[in-house]
């Protein structure tokens, strides 16, 4: 796979007559005068991502000089280059990855098929989609032992050996890839311009990706240290932040992923991420603000803790009572977020049939009061994530309130205000999962729960019915929020276990996350932090 040059942008008929075309769509100014049939105009991945396999016209470097355009996906100096990528798909899937670019060679499949099925996977409104469009660019321009270029590499070997479970070479040769890129990373970290650089950020990012899809035990811990070490390079750009849309859109990006993290350890996220809101309002969408107001609850969950790790005489009462008054208002924030939520981020709710089981039954089995159906799997994980957000801030109200009434007068009322609401917001995140798992609104409406639930092994909806649709994005998206919400103290029994297969039915469909927390109390609710970090959204 080489990157040669800048490749013409114009139709077919004008490439082979080697003429100027003026790229009018659907058919150029030249054919049409001439009145030739135009050939179309060629992909945008192929104008960077090109075939190797025919020799490459006009005048070449001269051996032994490094070429910056060169952008091979062939084994790195040193490597092991005997890993066999050599088996193509067939069938619809064929035409799927040969679109538009020709007939890749074995090494460029795994980067076209990371390219196309991710860029496939994320709706328009998410930034994640909007930063993977950047990558053919930023790869053409990487040097070929670039930690950009290697990062490339073992992500897209990674998501390649997971649709394909027997190709070993393939999944080893992305580690690999792994290895090679972190020593390409620290060695990137420590040049003063490389630092900076789009690529070098970009990179992190990568490969806290390939450590979320792999998620193995070499990469347990690896993706809360670099979100870290994003926030670090962070540091480091200072303005060049805010210099372009690309940086703006990584910043918020990362910005995300460092909530996330610091969540699950329950600590403050780092500065740099405040005071940044004027800068960023051009290019904040739904998320963004409610992230905006999310990133003040590690803050809210560290100082809890300093409250509740000393003993009451040495407890200042007046902290505590602001900090109960600044989760309150930080409560009604989101609350307001969700009340103002445009009207194409909205859900619809249904009824469903409720199942009562028979004195005599002994089934232990649970279906949500209400489903939702959200306008997609984006929106379902934004609103999951509100909804987790606001259970952390009602877990701090409550540790923090109980200790306060042990030395102060009882908050008997607070305490049903809050167990009310938690019930609620457990209630809404069991009604995501059908959508989430693929299931049609109208589907379910049609095979309402009935006795199939007399057994208390029947998971439903899954043993009822199959999902109308299926794929990664949705079941992954569901891990957090049912891993936090099954922790909630106050959840009925029954309800708790349903969410607790709920993760152990995903974790048998190869989740490694829902098998990590599947028989696991969150300590996010606790004040405690997580056994490690991890990104599920």
């Amino acid at each position: 796979m080489v990157f040669k040059g800048r490749p013409s942008r114009g139709c077919e008929n004008c490439r082979k007559l080697h003429t100027k075309c003026d790229e009018t769509r659907p058919e150029c100014s030249r054919c049409v005068r001439t009145k030739r049939r135009c050939g179309g105009y060629r992909d945008e991945v192929d104008l960077i991502f090109r075939n190797t396999d025919a020799k490459p016209k006009g005048k070449t470097r001269k051996s032994g000089t490094k070429s910056r355009s060169s952008k091979c996906l062939s084994p790195a100096a040193g490597s092991d280059s005997s890993h066999d990528l050599t088996r193509l798909p067939t069938g619809k899937e064929s035409h799927f990855l040969l679109r538009g670019i020709g007939t890749p060679s074995k090494d460029d499949l795994p980067l076209c098929f990371f390219y196309q099925t991710t860029l496939e996977s994320l709706t328009n409104a998410d930034r994640a989609r909007y930063l993977h469009l950047q990558l053919p660019t930023l790869f053409s321009r990487s040097e070929a032992e670039s930690a950009l270029h290697l990062a490339v590499q073992a992500i897209s070997l990674a998501v390649w050996a997971r649709s394909r479970p027997n190709d070993r070479s393939a999944s080893q040769l992305s580690r690999t890839r792994y290895s090679q890129a972190l020593a390409a990373m620290n060695a990137a970290i420590r040049d003063p311009a490389k630092v900076k650089c789009d690529e070098t950020l970009y990179a992190v990012l990568l490969l806290s990706g390939y450590e979320t899809i792999t998620f193995d035990s070499e990469a347990l811990y690896a993706w809360g240290t670099h979100i870290d070490g994003a926030a670090s390079l962070l540091r480091n750009r200072g303005r060049d932040n805010f210099s372009t849309p690309f940086a703006c859109n990584m910043f918020l990006f990362i910005r995300r992923n460092a909530i996330q993290s610091h969540l699950q350890i329950s600590k403050p996220i780092d500065p740099i991420f405040d005071g940044s809101a004027e800068k960023l309002s051009l290019y904040e969408n739904v998320e963004d603000r409610l992230l905006s107001k999310a990133m003040r609850i590690p803050a809210l969950q560290s100082l809890a803790n300093i409250i509740l790790s000393q003993p009451g005489y040495a407890v200042d009462f007046s902290v505590a009572f602001e900090l109960i008054r600044a989760a309150e208002t930080l409560d009604v924030e989101l609350a307001d977020w969700a009340r103002q939520i445009p009207r194409k981020w909205a859900y619809t709710t249904t009824t469903l049939m409720r199942y009562h089981p028979s004195a005599e039954s002994s089934s232990s089995g649970f279906v949500p009061d209400l489903i939702h159906q959200y306008p997609d799997f984006y929106a379902a994980r934004v609103w999951n994530l509100y909804r987790v957000y606001r259970l952390i801030i009602q877990s701090i109200l409550l540790r923090v309130s109980s200790f306060v009434s042990l030395h102060h007068t009882e908050h008997e009322q607070d305490y049903i205000r809050i167990e009310k609401i938690n019930r609620a917001i457990v209630d809404d995140v069991c009604a995501s999962v059908p959508f989430l798992l693929g299931y049609a609104l109208t589907d379910l409406k049609l095979h309402p729960p009935s006795q199939h639930l007399q057994n208390e092994n029947c998971l439903w909806p899954q043993n009822l019915m199959k999902a109308s649709s299926s794929g990664p994005a949705g079941k992954f998206s569901l891990i957090w929020p049912l891993y936090v919400a099954c922790s909630v103290p106050s959840a009925p029994e029954t309800q708790r276990n349903w969410i607790r297969a709920q993760l152990k039915w995903i974790a048998g469909t190869g989740e490694a996350h829902a098998h990590h927390v599947m028989d696991a109390e969150s300590q996010t609710l606790f004040g405690g932090p997580e056994r490690f970090r991890f990104d599920c959204v």
